[in-house]
């Protein structure tokens, strides 16, 4: 059993690496022709209908994940028709969400100027785009969305990732033969709909081939449904959150600065969110094969894996930091010019930012497998409100920075602390949370260290452009895993991860 989650684990995790990559790749060559041949201001609006449209799926408020969760149970013990049945409530739930989310949409439409400080770009309309967009965001509601839930809870997620692989690629070429050839925006926008529409039945036709056996019938009981609707209540506030720190900082930099800057701060934050979500294949990988060990095996042998996750995840977030630091500013430099670069302060906030966004991961995914949603209920309100309230006020002082520390503030601190409390009060409550706690300070001390020494020498480095980069990388690497194996290599933790990512990245004979 233990075998089949690692390989599970590490199956899903070089499918989903593989396409991060094309999906993070693509942004940086379609940012760059889109400034090139249109402007910065369009990167902004992208960002912002975006930022407004996953306000808008909010309405589906985590359900998924519960429904995933709910698999897990009733597929270890073969129940067929209980599976069958969470898919019928599933497709059910979804076809409601579609409505309500145009519905929504709609009636957002005529206050798409207000939003916007400045001018748009000659020629665009706002509520066309908009239009297209919002089409994008609910057509999977109506079709087969709620089937990547078997293929996610049979911990096949690697077979997600393939279908997206060929989507995204298809779609980021679609995209860049538009921009170059014909410089049309609206086509541009117009080919999202479209292939969103060809991943949903490329999910629907796998998933069928894979488990005919599971059919959209049957009904499951009032306590089941009731449970279901508890999960999602809790699993709704952290989405309320999460939004509130995330989309609602390009909705404030658009009100506020304009659609340029938030132009420039698109390609900042693609680099760091670039960095975020290759870290998080390692969490999403697992998730369902922690899932399965939180039902099968016991909390003693959790908590041990729950360390040793943590501990590899941080010296990984950390040297990933570092170098954010680093190379962030000579980055942008060679990538777009210092035409849309920001003060140099501004690598620091970023390093920051993507270290305190991507701290709370390893508790946060075993929160998600464990099915504990409904107990946080203050915090991700407070943290989100917050949040907002800081945008507002900083962004008024000190500008784009000021968006970036609110999120710093709450995520880094509130969700980090009040967040992780949850896991440590409903399942590991046997453990004490103030020594998780302090472990985290430890390696956050350990990465400013790092951090420190690293940032020190590159910037006695006077070579610049792509060999520059290289070095910069080489000396964060070389000193971030220097201060590493120094600190830790006596340690039980260590030795462990290095076993575990043999055990992921080298295929058994």
């Amino acid at each position: 059993m233990v075998s089949d989650r690692i390989n599970n684990t590490a199956r899903n995790m070089r499918a989903s690496t593989f396409f991060r990559i094309i999906n993070l790749a693509f942004p940086f060559f379609i940012n760059s022709i889109i400034i090139n041949t249109m402007g910065v201001e369009y990167l902004g609006l992208n960002m912002l209908f975006s930022s407004i449209l996953q306000v808008l799926s909010l309405t589906e408020l985590g359900f998924g994940t519960a429904m995933v969760f709910s698999m897990y149970e009733p597929i270890a013990r073969g129940d067929i028709k209980k599976v069958s049945a969470l898919l019928a409530l599933y497709r059910k739930v979804y076809l409601i969400i579609g409505c309500v989310i145009i519905g929504i949409g709609l009636a957002c439409i005529p206050i798409l100027p207000a939003i916007i400080e400045g001018e748009v770009p000659d020629g665009i309309n706002l509520y066309i785009l908009f239009i297209i967009n919002l089409v994008n965001t609910t057509i999977t509601y109506f079709l087969f969305a709620y089937r990547s839930s078997l293929l996610i809870a049979h911990q096949r997620d690697d077979l997600v990732n393939k279908i997206n692989i060929l989507v995204e690629i298809a779609l980021n070429i679609s995209k860049i033969i538009i921009l170059l050839c014909t410089k049309n925006y609206y086509l541009f926008t117009a080919l999202l709909p479209i292939y969103t529409v060809i991943n949903s039945i490329m999910v629907y036709y796998v998933s069928k081939k894979l488990y005919p056996e599971f059919q959209c019938k049957g009904k499951i009981s009032k306590d089941e449904k009731k449970s279901i609707f508890s999960r999602v209540y809790g699993i709704s506030l952290n989405k309320i959150c999460y939004v509130l720190s995330n989309s609602f900082d390009n909705v404030v930099i658009s009100s506020f600065l304009g659609l340029e800057i938030l132009g420039m701060y698109n390609n900042y934050f693609v680099i760091a969110n670039a960095v975020v979500m290759l870290l998080s294949i390692i969490t999403s990988s697992a998730t369902a094969s922690i899932g399965n060990s939180i039902v099968c095996d016991s909390k003693e042998k959790n908590y041990k894996d729950f360390n040793l996750f943590q501990f590899g995840f941080s010296m990984i977030m950390g040297w990933a930091a570092i170098c954010i630091l680093c190379l962030n500013q000579p980055f942008i430099k060679v990538w777009l010019g210092e035409k849309v670069m920001f003060s140099s302060s501004i690598a620091i906030v970023f390093a920051v930012f993507m270290y305190a966004k991507i701290s709370s991961s390893v508790f946060m995914t075993y929160r998600e497998a464990a099915g504990i949603w409904e107990h946080d209920k203050v915090r991700p309100f407070f943290e989100g409100i917050l949040n907002l309230c800081l945008n507002i006020i900083l962004v008024r002082i000190v500008g784009v920075v000021g968006v970036i520390v609110s999120t710093i503030i709450t995520m880094g601190f509130i969700r980090t602390i009040w967040g992780s409390y949850y896991l440590f009060k409903e399942y590991f409550y046997d453990y004490s949370h103030k020594k998780y706690l302090l472990k985290l300070l430890h390696y956050l001390i350990i990465t400013i260290l790092a951090g420190a020494v690293s940032y020190f020498l590159c910037g006695l480095l006077p070579i610049e452009g792509i060999l520059g980069l290289f070095l910069r990388l080489c000396i964060c690497s070389t000193v971030t895993g220097t201060i590493y194996v120094l600190i830790y290599f006596k340690r039980q933790e260590f030795k462990a991860c290095i076993g575990l990512i043999k055990g992921i990245f080298v295929r058994k004979k």
